[in-house]
């Protein structure tokens, strides 16, 4: 169904409904008056009481039996139904027992009528909820007819409608610099390219032959006989059939490729057999002619559309079997190069692993003086699993039916440099690096460690082979077979900040500094040459048939749609949103990954497409990574975004004695993401206030356009104050610290007073919250007086309008985050020492020689009489304490992989508990079984909606009798769910 007709269906459905409605609340209300007016005019209580309970039941359409008693089950009623039969029978006994009294028959009155009360309200709700949807799509129409509607969806935006016109300078210099970039191809020196591709997989004619070079070329021969037997494979006939079409429409639903209109049109499809059938059929004949395939005439329209952070950003509109094609062919080629790439990444040899085996003399070193080392328990090993599960070439697909989850709202708030200068460069003074407040350095003391005889529990300990039950991480190996959790591109992006700030605590601590740059490539996606991508996938064996294919991709006649020129072909940069788009810049990066992990010595560069971060303890290393990303961006045409890009070099001592010419050797700006920079007087990432600002400001004049309707108001809010703002602020982590949740509830409250006041560009006028705004706004529109915040916060399927709260979710974890993490790293330190006193201990009573018996040499020993005799140093002890378990303690040992795997937990959300005697909890109990937020099922709900349902459910049960409050019958609430799922759109 498309959008303009789903819209008019809707308000088709809700005038009918509205209709009926107006008539129940009218013949209710005509009712309960007569009847008022009968019970108030008698004065006898029981006599009143007996018109009422009649009256009541003609009110709700109470089935009886012919003597008038209650027939229970037969309305939506059962609680009134409970008290109506019990009160039949007392006021039978109040017509003979002189002893029932004038104050229970007042509670039996006075509770009749709360439930006439409570029913009045809820047809004024119920009216109210049918009027906001009738001004929500009446402001959505008219917005249709100032811009024309495209009934079948080809060219429209996020909300189904037309382009909007060119307006805004920001659009017009957008689109300007876009059209001057992409239809000029780049210059790219395809032999040097050849050449760097060359040395990176042991090919560059060198004369000295090793078996590094030697394993390299195995692991690329490797990939294109994979290559091959792929293709070979694609050539099978009959490509699509109905099972992978669907996953196919599924992860194109999930994308930002497709208008409203079109997800509405393919959520048809995914119904019905035979379409799918018709276009399997269709679609296998345009496979079987690949080499013949082509965009088609007249251009591919292409939109400009405006992104929730203020970037304009062009998309392309192809028709939707096109679009099903391509999806298709995309997620093939993404599957198969994650795991090409995975089989070169897993190739000894061939690719250095950050988790590096110790020295063969060393480890008998080792176990000759503390026994049988634990070699799982490794923070390299964790660090390595981390990145190769998440962030080696993340972009890329595990499986076929993997859809990505993109949530509205949860993108990455930009950072412009020149519109800003208010916001100050950081400072980088020479010997004034930022210094950390300094720990005890009797951590790593020698002259510490000695202590008292402790050989039962360390040999109790020993034997129990330090059993891991927390955290641990499965080798690269047995990686596949897992069933992995894939994160989405925010997820990915909020763990590095929880990664970046874990390291630099852990490794401030244990090497004293750290060394960061973050970085990113300038427009990837509009810029990356055609050239880089073509020398790139023939350089890993890819067929000219195939290549061809690819180049016409590329090569995409595009036509905006607002008229103006006629098409032109596109020599530059790749379709955004598309699968395939994703392949081609995952597989140049690819090679970036390579560079790095040769120069780096296994070290990642952690990335996420063309953002990249990296961090080492050893600064010259982080040098030589930078100098690698600009020589590969040198090499494929493709620059850094200098404004996007900066490094800190995080110490602990007083003075960082770091040389001038080593600092211009990294990027000069600041560390950033979203609303975060990264202190360098702290080390601590902080939000930063006057970038918040600039974003109050936009999101005034979007919630401006949007005042017309309560119900697009309130999704604004959502998506822009509730998500955006929440995604951009970071989220909470134990490294982040209990001070970071305290800053993000701060300034949530400072968004919502400046959004609010009466200076604010918005011109929203004066209210004290979001909460009062709205409630001022609905009295004044809709004359409905004493809105409980209930209605605001309850979600829709009980007839609220679903405001969202981040001071709920924020309020509900900040007492489980860490207030400060330097208590975790003493107690590691504490451990180590008692470690190291065990097991010299030990060692000196000779205990150690019968648990030599389980290393791998027994029989090995020191060469000296001396070291045979004497136990190892402090230092030698805690050499590769990142890279073995070196404190056994029972099966929780307190050490570097516990303080890491402590750092880096997400706090815990602390729910409300219920009061199970309250009116509140027997209302929750008595909704009907479903899916809604709000269940009566407490523990299947999320901690965010029991704290709703606790804060706001008192004074909603004691308004409308029950947390429902309206009848969902009444109004289109299934309709109205689904008209909200479609994405905001954001005016220039």
């Amino acid at each position: 169904m498309s959008g303009s007709v789903f819209s008019e269906t809707l308000q088709e459905i809700t005038n009918t409904k509205l209709d009926e409605l107006s008539k129940r609340r009218a013949s209710f209300e005509e009712a309960k008056s007569s009847m008022l007016s009968s019970v108030q005019s008698k004065p006898d209580p029981i006599e009143r009481l007996a018109l009422l309970i009649d009256g009541v039941k003609k009110c709700f359409a109470i089935k009886t039996q012919s003597g008038g008693n209650v027939i229970k089950g037969q309305t939506k009623h059962p609680r009134l139904e409970t008290q109506l039969q019990s009160l039949d029978r007392f006021l039978a006994q109040a017509r003979h027992d002189p002893s029932v009294s004038m104050r229970a028959l007042a509670d039996w009155e006075k509770g009749l009528l709360g439930h006439l009360d409570s029913q009045s309200l809820r047809f004024q709700y119920a009216s109210l909820y049918g009027e906001l949807v009738t001004e929500w799509l009446s402001e959505s129409g008219d917005k249709k007819g100032r811009v024309g509607a495209d009934a079948m969806g080809e060219h429209g935006n996020g909300e189904g409608e037309d382009f909007e016109d060119v307006g805004s300078a920001a659009k017009l210099k957008s689109r300007s610099e876009w059209e001057s970039t992409v239809f000029e191809p780049a210059g790219v020196d395809i032999g040097t390219l050849l050449g760097y591709l060359d040395s990176l997989f042991g090919r560059d004619g060198s004369s000295v032959e090793d078996e590094t070079s030697m394993k390299k070329r195995q692991a690329l021969n490797q990939l294109r006989q994979d290559v091959e037997a792929f293709e070979a494979e694609l050539a099978s006939p009959d490509q699509f059939r109905e099972h992978n079409l669907k996953w196919t429409i599924q992860g194109l639903l999930s994308s930002d490729i497709l208008t409203n209109e079109k997800r509405e049109v393919l959520k048809d499809f995914m119904g019905s057999p035979v379409i799918l059938s018709e276009i399997a059929d269709v679609l296998n004949m345009r496979f079987s002619a690949l080499g013949s395939w082509n965009w088609g005439p007249g251009g591919v329209p292409v939109e400009q559309r405006r992104k929730i952070n203020g970037v304009f950003s062009i998309h392309m509109h192809e028709d939707l079997l096109q679009a099903i094609f391509l999806q298709y062919i995309g997620v093939k080629w993404s599957v198969f190069f994650k795991s090409a790439f995975n089989t070169v990444r897993n190739t000894r040899g061939a690719w250095t692993s950050l988790d590096k085996e110790i020295p063969e003399l060393e480890l008998r070193r080792l176990e000759y003086y503390l026994g049988p080392i634990n070699t799982k328990r490794s923070l390299q090993k964790t660090r390595q699993s981390t990145y190769s599960r998440d962030y080696f070439v993340a972009k890329l697909l595990r499986k076929d039916n993997q859809v990505p989850d993109f949530v509205d709202g949860e993108v990455e708030a930009e950072y412009d440099s020149t519109s800003r200068d208010s916001i100050k460069r950081k400072r980088r003074s020479q010997g004034q690096a930022p210094r950390l407040q300094l720990a005890s350095r009797a951590a790593r003391r020698s002259d510490a460690v000695c202590g008292e005889d402790t050989d039962r529990r360390y040999t109790r300990s020993l034997r129990a082979e330090a059993e891991i039950d927390e955290g641990d991480e499965e080798d690269d190996e047995d990686e596949e077979n897992e069933e992995i959790v894939v994160k989405n591109p925010m997820q990915l992006k909020q763990q590095l900040l929880h990664l970046l700030s874990t390291e630099m605590a852990i490794n401030t601590r244990l090497h004293g500094e750290l060394s960061v740059f973050h970085a990113m490539f300038k427009d990837w996606d509009i810029l990356l040459p055609h050239e880089t991508i073509r020398t790139v996938l023939e350089f890993f064996g890819i067929s000219s048939t195939w290549l061809e294919f690819f180049t016409k991709y590329l090569q995409a006649p595009l036509q905006f749609a607002d008229g103006g020129d006629a098409s032109k072909v596109r020599r530059r940069g790749v379709p955004s949103s598309h699968v395939l788009s994703d392949v081609f810049s995952e597989t140049v990066l690819f090679c970036l990954d390579m560079a790095v992990n040769q120069v780096a010595d296994g070290q990642p560069l952690w990335r996420y497409e063309g953002d990249l971060w990296f961090w080492s303890a050893d600064q010259q290393i982080t040098i030589k990574t930078w100098a690698t990303v600009e020589n590969f961006a040198s090499l494929t045409a493709t620059s850094i975004n200098e404004d996007k890009s900066g490094s800190v070099r995080i110490t602990r001592a007083k003075d960082n004695d770091t040389p001038m010419d080593e600092e211009v050797l990294l990027p000069q700006g600041e560390i950033r993401w979203g609303f975060l920079v990264l202190s360098p007087e702290t080390g601590r990432f902080e939000i930063d206030q006057a970038m918040v600002d600039l974003h109050i400001a936009e999101l005034g004049q979007q919630l401006k356009q949007k005042k017309h309707s309560i119900f697009a108001f309130i999704q604004t809010w959502n998506t822009y104050a509730a998500t955006f703002f929440s995604s951009n602020f970071g989220t909470s982590a134990n490294c982040f610290g209990r001070h970071h949740v305290d800053d993000m509830l701060a300034t949530h409250k400072r968004i919502q007073q400046q959004i609010f006041s009466p200076e604010s560009a918005a011109g929203l006028g004066s209210a004290s919250s979001i909460v009062d705004y709205l409630k001022k706004t609905i009295e004044q529109r809709f004359n409905v007086t004493d809105i409980p915040d209930g209605y605001l916060y309850f979600p829709v399927d009980l007839g609220g309008l679903d405001l969202r709260s981040p001071f709920i979710s924020l309020l509900q974890i900040r007492d489980s985050v860490l207030e400060s993490h330097d208590s975790l790293f003493e107690k590691m330190f504490e451990a180590e020492r008692e470690a190291y006193r065990d097991a010299k201990a030990l060692f000196e009573r000779g205990a150690i020689m019968k648990l030599r018996k389980r290393v791998v040499d027994p029989t090995w020993q020191p060469e000296s009489q001396e070291d045979r005799e004497n136990f190892l140093g402090w230092d030698e002890f805690i050499r590769y304490r990142e890279a073995l378990g070196i404190v056994v303690q029972n099966r929780h040992p307190v050490d570097v992989f516990s303080v890491r795997l402590q750092l880096m937990q997400n706090p815990a959300e602390q729910s409300v508990d219920p009061d199970i005697s309250s009116q509140t909890h027997r209302s929750l109990c008595q909704l009907k079984p479903g899916n809604g937020p709000i269940m009566n099922t407490w523990l299947k709900m999320s901690p965010y909606w029991r704290w709703v349902t606790v804060m706001y459910g008192p004074e909603i049960v004691a308004r409308f009798g029950g947390l429902s409050i309206v009848d969902a019958g009444l109004l289109p609430m299934g309709m109205v769910g689904l008209f909200r799922e479609k994405r905001v759109t954001w005016k220039d």
